[in-house]
């Protein structure tokens, strides 16, 4: 392995590579990071929790019952993922069946589908009276901002060529 190869370093999403080439690093797209997978994936997951706790948790009046339902929340949140998993995966076979998807994997799909989701809930927080909730909802709509933004600049600057090779 070259010098430079080693030095190279991958992300998934364009923000991370934007900001490591401003930084001079040399930077290339990888299909998976590790870091930004969990990051991501704990912020979607806590997106998702406190947005069911936000809807749900006012509707529900002993507090013994809200403290039951908030132990048992991260739980249901992760079985609606694995079932929104499935249905894309459903959806992908269908539309595989029909000719209208050739992707290799159902990666791109699945993830158009949940930062949509995410995107829309983070929305729907950004419009709350509490300044938490405003803030981690302002916070994911930047991410996704600042992101989209980076893939622009980066198939400008042309780093996106030669991406699969």
């Amino acid at each position: 392995m070259s010098h430079s190869t080693a030095r190279e370093i991958g992300y998934a999403f364009a923000l991370p590579r934007l900001v490591a080439r401003l930084g001079g690093r040399k930077v290339r797209r990888a299909e998976l990071s590790r870091g930004e997978a969990y990051g991501v994936g704990l912020l979607v997951f806590g997106i998702g929790c406190v947005f069911a706790a936000r809807a749900i948790l006012p509707v529900v009046r002993p507090l013994p019952w809200q403290l039951v339902i908030a132990l048992f929340m991260p739980f249901a949140i992760w079985i609606a993922f694995l079932l929104l998993y499935f249905v894309n995966w459903l959806i992908v076979a269908f539309l595989r069946r029909l000719d209208l998807y050739s992707g290799r994997t159902n990666n791109s799909f699945q993830h158009f589908v949940i930062i949509s989701l995410i995107t829309f809930l983070a929305f729907r927080l950004a419009q709350d009276e509490s300044g938490w909730l405003k803030s981690l909802g302002i916070f994911w709509l930047g991410l996704v901002g600042a992101n989209l933004f980076s893939i622009v600049i980066l198939r400008i600057l042309r780093e996106e060529d030669g991406v699969g090779a």
